[in-house]
């Protein structure tokens, strides 16, 4: 789930690289690159959610006692 996560944010930074570096090159517009970077940043922020999940989840296995 969280290798998921991570290939998701990478995905969606490389796909917002190309469209500012089409924004530069005048292919893309501005409104293009703007919701690219939101969406990135909304996958990013799902990223850190599962991250913080799966800590919270290790440390309360490991106050548990055996």
């Amino acid at each position: 789930m969280v290798q998921e996560a991570v290939e998701t944010v990478v995905d969606k930074g490389q796909q917002t690289d190309n469209m500012a570096i089409g924004m530069i090159e005048g292919k893309t517009g501005v409104v293009d690159v703007v919701t690219a970077v939101a969406e990135t940043e909304l996958a990013l922020e799902t990223m850190v959610a599962v991250r913080d999940r799966v800590i919270s989840a290790y440390e309360e296995i490991m106050r548990m006692p055996i």
